[in-house]
């Protein structure tokens, strides 16, 4: 008998015990009255909204599968001391019944039935649950899930919720996004509510959290892709800020991926202040980000646009970690520097002299990730080997950034394990 099976005997256990009308004629306050009988009597907090769902008042998806602590209190109402005691008494039952021991085929095809709904369940919604102790030492239990976590700008989450009976009134939402001028965006959480949707509309990886008086109670990683390389213009004291407003207008790159300042300033950036360039690409790159090669190269120099001290970064952001080289021009060593994994290299603290690329010519930047190994070669000259510590998980993003304007020839990646790779010439 699968989780399903023993959730349908559960609930069927229950009305048969509170002796009620049939469950499908339960109005409102029949479900406040079992949410209130349960919690007394299991000391879990369960809302009337999941009891719903649970019963099939709400059609919430196929399968409905609450947290531990909803079964818990579900088995407790029942005498039980837990739901794994529940599930062990069914089970002592199934073996002593001969009928169902024999009928393997039937068997079968149920537990099958069962799985196919289970993937759908998985597929459907990335699902957070969790307990926490209320003011009055209760467990209080709470939903929080996703609809789908992977889409292309503009794209909406949607985010299903149950806070009803959480006695905190300082829940709410982080959807990790800065807006340039409205700040976080984060809201309160309305208890009376049960959906709240937000759109991204800049390509990027970003973290919902789930907040609890400011401490972080669940959270899920979003990707949210591009089609393209969408590039930003960004001020010295704005980096990292984008939006539609700083959107540099894309035209066709004729083999290189270059900005001239003409051309922005005919889009209306001010080029005369010191002003960074970042080229931003997000999507599914199936690289192991803890097992690649990443080859490009690239230009930056004063005709072309660049500010002293020269910059050239490259960030590839995975799943666990964001990754960055950042070289600069001979002479500027302090602002160099390295994230691999969790270890961070910093040129404030440490000697990244060899962290330079030359002006006015083509450079080669190399980048091996191998066995928690990090080597870096620039124009042909190792001037980095060592270990670092982290999980990154798969590339999902790279960013290149250039303070003013530079030219990159072309950026290439290559899976050392699988026959996975990405190149764009910028043809």
């Amino acid at each position: 008998m699968v989780e399903q099976e023993y959730l349908k005997y559960c609930l069927e256990e229950i009305e048969e015990k509170l002796s009620w009308k049939p469950s499908s004629e339960w109005k409102e306050s029949d479900f406040i009255r079992l949410s209130e009988t349960i919690t007394e009597k299991s000391g879990i907090s369960i809302s009337p909204h999941t009891l719903k769902r649970l019963f099939g008042k709400i059609k919430y998806k196929k399968y409905y599968n609450p947290q531990q602590a909803t079964k818990d209190a579900l088995a407790k109402f029942l005498e039980y001391s837990s739901w794994s005691d529940f599930v062990s008494s069914k089970k002592s039952l199934e073996k002593t019944d001969a009928n169902v021991l024999n009928n393997r085929s039937k068997k079968k095809k149920l537990i099958t039935s069962a799985l196919v709904l289970v993937v759908v369940a998985v597929l459907f919604s990335v699902l957070f649950s969790n307990t926490l102790k209320g003011t009055d030492g209760k467990n209080e239990v709470f939903d929080f899930s996703m609809r789908d976590s992977i889409g292309v700008v503009p794209y909406t989450v949607s985010i299903d919720y149950d806070i009803s009976q959480m006695t905190s009134d300082s829940i709410m939402v982080d959807f990790g996004f800065n807006h340039p001028v409205r700040g976080k965006q984060s809201v309160l959480m309305d208890k009376e509510k049960f959906l709240r949707n937000f759109t991204y509309q800049i390509p990027g990886q970003y973290e919902i959290k789930l907040k609890n008086n400011g401490n972080v109670i669940g959270s899920k990683k979003v990707l949210a892709k591009s089609n393209s390389w969408e590039s930003y213009f960004s001020p010295e004291t704005a980096i990292g800020n984008y939006w539609i407003d700083n959107k540099i207008k894309r035209k066709p790159f004729n083999g290189k991926l270059y900005y001239a300042p003409e051309y922005l300033d005919s889009l209306g950036f001010d080029t005369k202040q010191v002003f960074y360039l970042s080229h931003r690409l997000f999507k599914e790159f199936n690289i192991d980000g803890d097992n690649f090669e990443l080859n490009t190269r690239f230009k930056s120099s004063q005709r072309l646009g660049g500010i002293t001290c020269y910059d050239f970064i490259v960030r590839i952001i995975c799943e666990n970690e964001s990754n960055n080289i950042k070289l600069m021009q001979n002479g500027c060593s302090q602002f160099s520097g390295m994230r691999i994994g969790k270890t961070v290299l910093s040129g404030v603290n440490e000697d990244l002299s060899s962290f330079m690329f030359n002006l006015g010519v083509w450079n080669d930047l190399r980048l091996v990730i191998e066995n928690k190994s990090a080597q870096v070669y620039i124009n042909n000259n190792k001037i980095f080997t060592g270990n670092y510590k982290g999980n990154n998980g798969k590339i999902i993003g790279l960013e290149v950034v250039f303070k003013g304007t530079g030219m990159l020839d072309y950026l290439s990646m290559e899976d050392l394990k699988r026959n996975k790779r990405f190149k764009n010439n910028f043809n």
